[in-house]
């Protein structure tokens, strides 16, 4: 044997035993706990990557580890280093992960039923649960390695190392497969909607600007739709209207059939084939980041703020229009986790993770030390409550006393959007809130909220009038309701895909209420505001001394909400007249 060869033999031995000490070292630590539930979060989000932003795993992985920490250590001074304190951890804390679940099954209902009712708060009840799961998969663990040790053919399995180094590699795999999508989606993630490139004002704007409301009250259909669709008479509200001297676009489909790219160009005040020729060919799963990034910094925004404006963010509970936003303020913002004071608003992503695990419970309780908050979530919005903020917010927003600097104000609003929430009459109905029709027919559910809302809208309006008689008010829905064909859950093989639609169930997916108030500007004029991409183009013409050309009035969908960047004139099919040669440019 050469003396080189002996060398190498050599030092690969003296490797492989650093290798064995690093492994035996990282087995005796939380690590596998932690790459376990980690698995978890990062498969949860690549189920949800076409909505959701890679970097909200990250709060989420650090609380697990934590609790992935606090779980195995508890577990081994009990019983040491070895098989029983991984085997309780990992089943304890996969319970942890799943906990809202463990709640609903019988034996959480039993053990929940026992609890007296002077202790039986949200904390108390999941501690209780949390103890017995504990011990319970405690002993469970003690079992399964005194067996284990008992039998020469279950060492001989060497279960520790086998269930270690399957945890190794299903993490493994999961970040590969993160990994890839993360590759796939890499010009999506990173792309960023550029800023509008308008002339120069060619004329001198107004000395007064006005304040402006966009308001977006989500799948409220036009008045010919509720007609015919819902057998719903909105006469009463379009007369109210009148009489507040707004305009309507009667019969008023919205550019794009879903909220993200139809308030998206009209914010934008543009249509999207940049973003088809950009992203169009991306595969079968594609990033809604691109729309993202017009809410993110809205390019209206952008403009108006160059003339002095302040932006407010009055948001929903839908986090494309509550996260990332570059608002001036946002006082409807929600789901607000404090640690060590520093503010972080959960994504839906984030809330569905912790909320569906046992740190819903703790985090709301919060935790406090030497008088210095820890941890503590707070501003935990139902949709009934936002709504309600989101109304005061909009009058206090008109009300201020001092008016020096003109506001715009986006408010999106989930209603007449699932969860219906509201009766006729403005109470909680009695039937399921969902978009089915568990109790009544969707089609009821929809009427009446909608019945309730135009209450509330009246009373805005009312308000806004008032305080700031000289605002500019824009009610534009960015989509009709679903039609029952859009129902369940998507996958690879059920799409929500408005081509597939029967015309009838098309102009309900387009159809959106549109009205608009514009102090100064003839109702012949503002009449001819014809398209939810030009309003703002409009107002910047008329108020802001802009010469923008008004686009064409163009219904583009795409496929299906996986593949989102390629579209399809739909025109002819939603009106059947001829389909208009200037809206091809668009597809």
């Amino acid at each position: 044997m050469s003396k080189t060869k002996s060398t190498k033999q050599s030092r690969l031995i003296v490797w492989r035993g650093r290798f064995r000490r690093i492994a035996k070292f990282l087995a005796d630590t939380p690590l596998p706990e932690i790459l376990f539930l980690s698995t978890f979060v990062l498969i949860r989000w690549w189920n949800n990557s076409d909505f959701s932003y890679p970097r909200e795993i990250l709060l989420p992985v650090v609380a697990f580890t934590v609790l992935a920490i606090i779980v195995f250590y508890l577990y081994r001074a009990i019983f040491g280093p070895g098989l029983a304190a991984h085997l309780a951890s990992l089943s304890l804390l996969y319970l942890f992960y799943v906990f809202q679940f463990i709640e609903g099954t019988r034996f959480g209902t039993a053990v929940y039923n026992i609890i007296p009712d002077g202790l039986s708060t949200a904390f108390t009840r999941c501690i209780i649960l949390a103890i017995l799961l504990g011990l319970l998969c405690g002993g469970s663990a003690w079992v399964v390695q005194r067996v284990t040790q008992r039998y020469k053919i279950l060492r001989q399995l060497q279960l520790y190392k086998v269930i270690l180094f399957a945890i190794a590699f299903i993490f493994a795999l999961q970040v590969v497969r993160t990994g890839t999508r993360l590759f796939d989606l890499r010009h999506q993630l990173s792309y960023k909607y550029p800023a509008p490139a308008l002339p120069a004002p060619s004329a001198t704007a107004q000395s007064t600007k006005p304040d402006i409301y966009y308001l977006v009250f989500d799948r409220y259909t036009n008045s010919n739709v509720l007609k015919e669709s819902f057998n719903y008479d909105n006469s009463e509200m379009t007369k109210f209207l009148d009489e507040q001297d707004f305009v309507i676009r009667q019969n008023a489909l919205s550019n794009y059939p879903f909220t993200m790219s139809s308030i998206a160009s009209t914010m934008a005040m543009n249509y999207f084939p940049e973003l088809e020729r950009k992203f169009g060919r991306d595969g079968s799963w594609q990033s809604a980041a691109p729309y993202r990034s017009v809410f993110n910094d809205p390019p209206i925004a952008r403009v108006l703020k160059s003339h002095g404006y302040q932006y407010n963010q009055v948001s929903s509970w839908w986090d494309f229009a509550r996260i990332g936003i570059k608002a001036d303020s946002q006082p409807t913002r929600s789901y607000r986790l404090r640690v060590l004071n520093k503010p972080f608003y959960l994504s839906d992503l984030q809330r569905d993770i912790f909320f569906k695990s046992i740190l819903s419970p703790w985090v709301k309780k919060g935790l406090t030390l030497f008088d210095k908050g820890v941890i503590k979530y707070d501003i935990d919005r139902n949709p009934i409550e936002n709504f309600d903020a989101q109304m005061s917010s909009l009058k206090a927003i008109a009300a201020r006393a001092d008016k020096s600097t003109p506001q715009f104000s986006f408010a999106h609003v989930l209603a007449p959007h699932p969860p219906y929430i509201f009766d006729a009459n403005g109470n909680i109905p009695s039937y399921d809130h969902e978009s089915n029709d568990n109790g009544v027919d969707e089609s009821v559910k929809y009427t009446s909220e909608l019945t309730y809302l135009n209450k509330r809208i009246k009373d805005l309006i009312t308000r806004i009038r008032e305080d700031s008689p000289s605002s500019i008010i824009v009610i534009q829905a960015d989509e009709g309701p679903y039609p029952k064909q859009f129902r369940g859950p998507m996958s690879a093989t059920h799409y929500y895909n408005p081509l597939e639609l029967p015309q009838k169930q098309m102009q309900q997916k387009f159809g959106v209420f549109a009205t608009y108030y514009m102090p100064g500007i003839a109702s012949e004029e503002l009449s001819q505001l014809d398209s939810s991409v030009n309003v703002f183009r409009f107002i910047l013409d008329n108020y802001l001394g802009y010469d923008l050309k008004m686009l064409p009035d163009c219904q583009l969908s795409s496929g299906n909400k996986f593949n989102i960047y390629n579209y399809t004139v739909v025109n002819d099919r939603l009106t059947g007249e001829a389909l208009p040669a200037e809206c091809r440019q668009y597809e």
